[in-house]
């Protein structure tokens, strides 16, 4: 069976505003300032818009830093203290970085400092309830504690649900543009030190989802995108996008409408690897 019949790539109407971080990335205007805020090796592939103007930094770089370029300037920095000017940037990326900060508020309040009135703001983040989310946690205190790891950082501190999104971003003059509710691909067990289990483990998932209609999977994230408001920001959301599946090997977002009898397993639309299938959403 053909999976692009029924495996597509996120797209938007005409007239809807960019919300996923290739769209956001594509829809800056040549010449735009760009902040990467806690990038590691990088949010996204920065040579693909040698034309912006990049910023970014992290407290540490365990993988590395991004790759050096002309348009590109990496720095270590701490997010809630950060060495730059106000209103110094068109767009804003902070791409899973907030649950990991010590300083939820001081965090939040440099981002908006940061970008300008007009400017855009993309965020991503875990949803507290999902079971991905608690997983993530509970991987971190058995690596404290029965590995015996006891200075190891638990990198989950912060806890999200939607509610407390609005009320951070709206606070300082954000309005949200455009939301979507991401289910988990577990790409983060590509860790080495998981990796191994990634493949029966998200096999399992996909099992019981298939047998028994509990979608462990189901909105696991948060995607959202924001404009800096000069005065008091509007709270409502203009745009609510579908994604209904993520690769575990790429980690990209997916919408898939399989057609009966459901097929096993579907074709990655970026990256072409295969992912097992359990229900539709």
């Amino acid at each position: 069976m053909n999976g692009a019949l029924w495996v597509r790539k996120p797209s938007r109407a005409g007239g809807e505003p960019a919300l996923f971080l290739r769209e956001v990335i594509a829809d800056a205007a040549a010449g735009s300032r760009v902040l990467d805020a806690g990038c590691g090796p990088g949010s996204w592939d920065y040579a693909a818009r040698a034309d912006l103007r990049i910023a970014s930094f992290d407290v540490k770089y365990p993988p590395g830093p991004p790759r050096k370029a002309v348009h590109v300037a990496v720095f270590r920095g701490d997010l809630a203290r950060l060495p730059l000017r106000d209103a110094s940037f068109d767009l804003t990326v902070c791409h899973y970085v907030l649950e990991h900060v010590t300083a939820l508020a001081p965090s939040c309040d440099e981002l908006a400092r940061v970008t300008r009135p007009g400017g855009r703001l993309y965020l991503a983040v875990p949803r507290s309830a999902s079971f991905d989310d608690r997983l993530y946690r509970f991987a971190g205190w058995f690596a404290k504690l029965a590995l015996l790891k006891f200075r190891k950082r638990i990198e989950h501190l912060q806890r999200f649900d939607l509610g407390k999104l609005l009320d951070l971003f709206t606070a300082r003059r954000f309005e949200p543009e455009a939301l979507a509710l991401v289910p988990a691909g577990f790409s983060w067990m590509n860790d080495p030190r998981t990796k191994r289990l990634q493949g029966p483990f998200t096999d399992a998932i996909a099992a019981l989802h298939r047998t028994t209609g509990i979608d462990l999977a189901r909105d696991a994230n948060f995607v959202l995108s924001f404009r800096k408001a000069g005065g008091t920001a509007a709270r409502a959301i203009q745009s609510r996008r579908t994604v209904t599946h993520v690769c575990r090997a790429c980690g990209e977002h997916a919408v898939l409408d399989p057609p009966p009898p459901w097929p096993r397993r579907w074709p990655c639309p970026w990256c072409g690897e295969e992912n097992p299938l359990g229900r539709p959403r």
